[in-house]
């Protein structure tokens, strides 16, 4: 078995393992080029952060590593792990992590994280031998968005760019990698921002893609909860879902008063999954 990084990979090659080997997962999907591409790119993958393991010249497995730098901390994020049904068991999630910390290290790295289902049992033990921990709960919902307005004098308006000083003062939890500043920016052009005013005052806002039909970030002022605000954000986005399923992904478990609304309106907590991470020292796993 060979380790490399994927600099060099052909994008349809990587795509053709991505989906061999999610094909049988807890949760299937697939991607088209086009998708794969986007995931890349929107979620700042690094291919040469990134390794492969060659079967004599054949990729079989992958794991895809995107970086960013927050709050002095330089964070690298594995945004997908991939092994082909025939060569699980082997190792090869330890091998290929053998192979990047060093470089990571070179880096100066200091906290790798993942996400992985909640009833991956095997992965979850998998990333606990390697070093990693389970740091918070995410759930994922999805759903026809039901719901009756209250009357909040609250106007809802379209605005034309992110203003995250502001956005981030509403927050009481820190978004997950995709769902993160870092991410939304690259995907700007793909999502609208919707302001909720009270009077001229920025009350609540909400990033919606309404092509993907997904709820990046949703947020309200901590003065002004409970008066229907996340009812008008919501009831904006049915109206641009077209009166289809939406879905939200990656709520923090413990921000219960936003799953009790997420389930009040509607939505289902369809799966859920960990967030773990791994502080890297100086020694390798």
């Amino acid at each position: 078995m060979e380790l490399e990084n994927l600099e060099n990979i052909d994008k349809q090659e990587l795509l053709s393992v991505f989906n061999a080997s999610f094909s049988d997962y807890l949760v299937p999907f697939h991607l088209t080029l086009d998708q794969l591409k986007s995931k890349i790119f929107t979620e700042k993958v690094d291919m040469s952060l990134s390794v492969g393991g060659f079967d004599s010249g054949k990729l079989v497995s992958f794991i895809l590593n995107a970086e960013k730098i927050e709050a002095g901390q330089r964070i690298v994020y594995n945004a997908g792990t991939g092994i082909i049904s025939e060569y699980r068991g082997k190792g090869l999630v330890r091998q290929m992590y053998d192979y990047i910390l060093p470089i990571l290290q070179d880096k100066k790295t200091d906290i790798l994280t993942l996400e992985v289902l909640e009833k991956n049992e095997a992965a979850i033990r998998a990333y606990t031998n390697l070093g990693f921990r389970i740091t918070r709960k995410l759930l994922c919902f999805k759903g026809n968005i039901e719901l009756k307005e209250k009357d909040s004098n609250v106007l809802i308006q379209e605005m034309s760019s992110f203003q995250w000083e502001k956005f981030r003062s509403f927050w009481d939890i820190e978004p997950s990698w995709q769902n993160s500043v870092t991410v939304i920016e690259q995907m700007d052009k793909d999502c609208k921002i919707l302001g909720a005013y009270k009077v001229d005052k920025l009350v609540g806002y909400a990033i919606y893609n309404p092509v993907a039909r997904k709820v990046h970030q949703i947020a309200v002022d901590k003065n002004f909860r409970k008066v229907g605000i996340g009812n008008k954000l919501f009831s904006k986005i049915k109206q641009m879902s077209e009166w289809q399923a939406i879905s939200i992904n990656n709520v923090d478990d413990s921000s219960e008063s936003t799953c009790r609304f997420l389930n009040a309106i509607g939505l289902e907590n369809w799966v859920s999954q960990f967030e773990m991470s791994y502080k890297i020292q100086s020694s390798a796993f």
